[in-house]
């Protein structure tokens, strides 16, 4: 991998040496990533560039990203293109800082899987961005723990139960010490992260967010299988199955509990093998599907898009630009294999890049069928951010309480979703 990489740098500056000078034309490009990622980043930039002649002037940050883009806007100094979470697409079409995508400007778009294209629409059905990434979730277990207490492969939510409670009461580090907990769970209201956590358990459930109807969208929270689902999580909170603070986690915070040996199971994306490889260690993990809940497996599909901002001057090389991300060789360059990196591609979104001959590690292939047989994108709705922060307030609170009333909350929440709804014209009365 990193041989074809250098292949391509080296072809791309021959020709331009050959053709002279390169083109003055720059790109601006802001991305919401890592620093880890960011490498993977400027490495595919500096490919483009030697391909085409045209520069590339990036900036990246993983903390405040839509504050940037807020005053950016404000300015009318947006850059050119923007790589954001598909999720953005809403909040950053409200701000009216996105143009509409023709895909058929974009070289390659037919190479795109279809079911990637879900998340690149707007509530009105017309294209916003290009997907240049997918990723669902599974989960990273500690395999020589479990192995240890002689438990199986979690297949049911009642089989992840008995795992977290073994993992925390019967000491599976083996240390003699009363220091090791089930799951790590990020529960924060923080960027919305328990609602984002929490749709895996919800769809796994049978249940839904909202439900399409004409005319726009019913809140559904306030449901059985909704109800069930956030009963089974908050047992593992009343009942010390979760790493402490875990109501007030981010992922973020959950990572370290993981990756320390504090806790044993970790439900996340593909993003965190490289991390996790190096501690605890690849020998001491493994990756599963997501176990079945009342409703079959579930796990929540997202990914990340390229957008083209308002007002840009460079629509043509923009246009270039997303293409050459989700070629054959774009993808490659951003599944970053070899480089140690966190990626920026994680499942390839073209379908003529195989990810099992890339990656050469069957873990990826987990995630790749998760997401072709389980993925659930967030619903459609005009603007989902605000959504899912007050969804997040309110499972917060549930999981907080032991005693609380969760039919009672849900329709709290419920309510609040349906006064959302009706300021972003889009409730079905």
């Amino acid at each position: 991998m990193l041989k074809r990489m250098t292949t391509h740098l080296l072809a791309g500056a021959m020709l331009l040496a050959a053709t002279g000078a390169a083109s003055a034309e720059t790109l601006k490009v802001w991305s919401r990533q890592t620093d880890e990622s960011a490498l993977i980043l400027k490495t595919l930039t500096d490919a483009f560039t030697a391909k085409t002649g045209i520069q590339v002037e990036s900036y990246n940050t993983g903390t405040d990203f839509e504050q940037r883009l807020a005053r950016a806007a404000a300015a009318r100094d947006l850059p050119d293109v923007v790589i954001n979470d598909d999720a953005a697409l809403g909040q950053m079409l409200k701000m009216g800082i996105i143009e509409e995508v023709d895909p058929t400007k974009i070289e390659g778009n037919d190479q795109i899987v279809p079911a990637a294209w879900n998340s690149a629409k707007g509530a009105n059905g017309k294209v916003y961005s290009v997907p240049i990434s997918a990723q669902a979730f599974a989960l990273f277990v500690r395999k020589d723990w479990r192995e240890k207490l002689g438990l199986p492969q979690p297949k049911t939510w009642d089989d992840l139960h008995k795992l977290a409670e073994a993992f925390t009461k019967n000491d599976p580090d083996g240390n003699g010490k009363a220091d090791t907990f089930g799951m790590s769970v990020p529960a924060s209201t923080v960027r919305g992260y328990a609602s984002w956590y929490m749709s895996n358990f919800i769809w796994a459930a049978g249940g839904n967010f909202v439900k399409q109807e004409k005319g726009g969208f019913k809140p559904d929270l306030e449901s059985k299988p909704v109800a069930d689902a956030l009963g089974f999580m908050r047992s593992l909170f009343c009942e010390g199955l979760v790493q402490p603070g875990a109501i007030n986690a981010t992922t973020g915070d959950a990572l370290p509990t993981f990756r320390s040996g504090q806790t044993g199971i970790f439900l996340s994306g593909p993003y965190h093998i490289a991390v996790l490889d190096e501690q605890p260690g690849k020998d001491k993990i493994e990756v599963l599907p997501p176990p079945a809940g009342p409703g079959g497996v579930a796990a929540l599909a997202e990914g990340t898009s390229a957008y083209i901002m308002t007002g840009t001057k460079a629509r043509t090389a923009a246009e270039k630009f997303i293409a050459y991300l989700i070629s054959p060789e774009g993808q490659e360059i951003g599944m970053g294999e070899g480089t140690g990196h966190t990626p920026l591609v994680r499942l390839p979104i073209n379908k003529t890049v195989d990810v099992d001959a890339v990656r050469k590690d069957p873990r990826w292939g987990t995630f790749k069928e998760v997401f072709d047989k389980s993925g659930h994108y967030v619903p459609p709705v005009p603007n989902w951010t605000p959504i899912r922060m007050l969804t997040a307030e309110g499972f917060n609170k549930i999981l907080a309480s032991c005693n609380s009333d969760i039919p009672a909350e849900l329709k709290s929440i419920d309510q609040e979703m349906a006064a959302e709804l009706r300021k972003q014209k889009a409730l079905a009365e």
